[in-house]
């Protein structure tokens, strides 16, 4: 762990990665040259990592987060990720955890981790937390399924891996990543019944005013992460208060969706927020109200069938560090499917 900075922020940015090679699929990957530069990166420049459970409870408690502090979370249990970012993670002694479907690594599928690997991690600081049996579409209901049903099933998935990590590793911790980043309001309030802490993979640092059924991550790959690494790193939430809609389900009926934020005080540049769409560049915004507290932002042209965002921005009054909200949005097919 990095030593600690004298400043308090309310703000800790948690960084999401998949693969760690230069050989699967670029939309999900780091190469390992570009894994020990952003681990380089932190060390380098005095951040202060910390485990996933203790950024949680910081943030639970509105406690004092020195500034700078960063959260290094894995989704999937890829084998790469032993043989290329464990090596650089024991090397400067930083926290991390990883999301795990239990099933690809009963099954000893080749491209993921053995349990004994897991372990080893583990006694070496890793934190092993649930990501589903078998990292399937939690959003998608089955043919004929009721919507009790649907979160009945769901329940026994989660439950279901959940015992399994227990078993295998001792560690059950009730912290849940969700699978391509996807949910909906039902699904988070009964992850909230049950006790978890959910994670997505919609951009922006976690504050004490995020939702934590979907605490948000910065996605490190891809489009989303292999550049502007430190600004990433020294980004600040945007205090958003009130968020409309809840969902992230758009429908055929309106596809170009208006998010609306009302943001408490905080030390950014209320003129200068900007929003932007997935595929579509910038957004009008529209404030609400004259003390510039509630805005509105929409899309200029209809979301496609998958995966979308909408981010947020503003510059700090210093201009040296960057506010950031981000929303996901899901159109599913017409048969209620969820593109991979």
């Amino acid at each position: 762990m990095a030593a600690s900075s004298a400043m308090a922020s309310e703000s800790i940015v948690i960084l999401q990665y998949h693969h760690v090679s230069d050989k699967t699929p670029k939309v999900t990957s780091v190469t390992p040259e570009t894994f020990r530069k952003h681990m380089s990166y932190l060390h380098d420049n005095g951040f202060n990592v910390i485990s996933l459970s203790e950024a949680v409870t910081a943030l639970r408690n509105k406690q004092d987060i020195p500034e700078k502090t960063v959260t290094i979370t894995f989704d999937d249990a890829y084998l790469n990720i032993y043989e290329n970012a464990f090596p650089i993670l024991k090397k400067y002694n930083y926290p991390f955890t990883l999301f795990t479907a239990t099933v690809p690594v009963d099954k000893r599928y080749k491209k993921f981790l053995s349990w004994g690997q897991i372990n080893e991690m583990a006694s070496s600081g890793a934190t092993i937390a649930n990501h589903t049996l078998e990292h399937g579409h939690s959003v998608e209901k089955l043919p004929g399924e009721t919507k009790q049903q649907w979160l009945t099933r769901f329940q026994k998935d989660l439950e279901a891996n959940e015992t399994r990590i227990k078993e295998k590793t001792g560690q059950s911790v009730k912290m849940f990543a969700w699978t391509f980043g996807e949910t909906t309001p039902e699904l988070r309030g009964l992850l909230d019944d049950l006790g978890y802490v959910g994670f997505g993979q919609q951009s922006g640092a976690a504050s004490i005013y995020s939702d934590f059924t979907r605490l948000p991550r910065f996605p490190m790959a891809g489009i989303y992460g292999v550049n502007d690494f430190g600004i990433k790193v020294k980004s600040k939430a945007l205090p958003v208060s009130v968020q409309t809609p809840e969902s992230s389900i758009i429908t055929k009926e309106n596809l170009k969706p208006e998010l609306k934020l009302t943001l408490a005080a905080g030390d950014y540049q209320k003129k200068q927020v900007k929003c932007y769409a997935t595929g579509q560049g910038e957004l009008e915004v529209v404030w609400l109200d004259d003390e510039k507290t509630q805005f509105k932002t929409q899309a200029k042209s209809p979301l496609p069938v998958g995966r979308s965002r909408y981010n947020c921005t503003a510059p700090s009054n210093s201009g040296k560090v960057y506010y950031w909200h981000s929303h996901a949005w899901l159109r599913l097919t017409d048969d209620g499917k969820a593109l991979n």
